[in-house]
């Protein structure tokens, strides 16, 4: 028992590396800081769930809804995200990419995945299978599927 939580620290201590690394090479590839990360990631959610409340950003990113509005904002004014009405309540706004949002977001994505796949050539193309089939597993479970 006391061996796998040491592996279990050691493991945690090489994701929170990893993320590390991703999030200062993320800031190098938002072409010139139009995009920080916190957007880039709000970015992501919306893409991810399209047609998504400011309450449910929040709610994805641990953050308020105050905070989650202000980096709305920040990307419907520059065109990224647009906000349309709910068919089932006209208070409420769902939030979605536009065309400008979505080229922006494969941009990223696609600058993003040339400059970090490299940090898997660890791996062979077997070790990279299991590596990320061992993942998901994770997130899996993190999701509660």
């Amino acid at each position: 028992m006391q061996n796998r939580k040491k592996l279990i620290e050691e493991l945690l201590e090489s994701i929170h590396t990893i993320k590390h690394k991703f999030v200062l090479d993320s800031h190098s590839f938002s072409d010139n800081a139009q995009v920080t990360y916190s957007q880039w990631i709000v970015l992501r959610v919306v893409r991810q769930y399209g047609g998504i409340g400011i309450k449910e950003i929040a709610s994805k990113l641990g953050i308020t809804s105050s905070a989650a509005t202000q980096l709305v904002d920040g990307l419907a004014k520059r065109g990224y995200l647009k906000r349309e009405g709910s068919p089932e309540d006209r208070r409420a706004l769902k939030i979605s990419l536009s065309d400008k949002g979505q080229e922006k977001i494969s941009g990223m994505k696609t600058r993003s995945l040339e400059r970090l796949s490299s940090i898997f050539d660890v791996f062979d193309d077997v070790e990279l299978a299991k590596y990320c089939e061992l993942n998901k597993k994770i997130v899996n479970k993190m999701l509660g599927r």
